[in-house]
């Protein structure tokens, strides 16, 4: 006799699994719900799940141009992620990324308010410029690599320690020591998870985010 066994997997490679299948023939709406979904896990903290997404990504061939943002859940791994976590329900500045896919480099988007909070926060960086209705700053080169923490997988990797961005190190905002990982969900999403060397060279996964291209925004 034979045995037609299932192949079972979990609830969020089901989810990516079926996002996919209908990337295709319905790109914005499955863009719209695999943002949903992820916004779903941010809400819950689901680390767990998040992680399974983030292994389950494809090496982004992007992205490129203006992303929307979102951080993903609570910061962790480090004494600062709880003042962090306090600021960000207050006012959460970070609006989003944007990539030079040709150049290889990008910065960050913030709110006008990152103006004056930052150079408090991060003891006098003045790397902020003004761009329309946001800041922009905290740049970075990016090129395709294997991860820090997986050497199997291959992410597009954000490098923040180039000497000529002086981006800061200071403890209560180390983004020169920091790296972000960003793979494709589905075309035009993309989950991050950022990354920090220690002092001793330990490296901690510290938050998650997720990217994609606009939908109907002002971008």
């Amino acid at each position: 006799m034979t045995a037609h066994l299932e192949r079972k997997i979990s609830a969020p490679r089901a989810m990516l699994e079926e996002l996919r299948d209908r990337a295709a023939a319905h790109p914005v709406s499955v863009r719209a719900a695999a943002w949903d979904y992820l916004a779903g896990l941010g809400a819950r903290n689901d680390r767990d799940a998040l992680a399974e997404m983030f292994a389950a990504g494809a090496a982004p061939q992007g992205p490129d141009g203006k992303m929307e943002g979102l951080i993903v859940g609570k910061l962790f791994g480090i004494p600062e992620a709880h003042l962090a976590n306090l600021l960000m329900r207050i006012e959460p500045t970070w609006r989003g990324k944007t990539f030079d896919l040709e150049g290889g480099v990008g910065w960050n988007r913030l709110a006008p308010l990152a103006r004056f909070v930052m150079p408090i926060i991060t003891a006098g960086y003045l790397g902020l410029r003004r761009v329309g209705a946001e800041m922009e700053g905290f740049d970075f080169a990016h090129a395709l690599a294997a991860s820090w923490i997986e050497p199997d997988k291959t992410v597009r990797a954000l490098d923040y320690g180039v000497p000529e961005y002086r981006n800061p190190s200071i403890r209560t905002f180390p983004i020169a020591w920091t790296r972000d990982e960003v793979v494709e969900v589905v075309p035009g999403v993309y989950l991050g998870r950022a990354l920090l060397r220690m002092y001793d060279d330990e490296i901690r996964l510290i938050a998650y985010f997720a990217l994609r291209e606009p939908i109907g925004s002002h971008l």
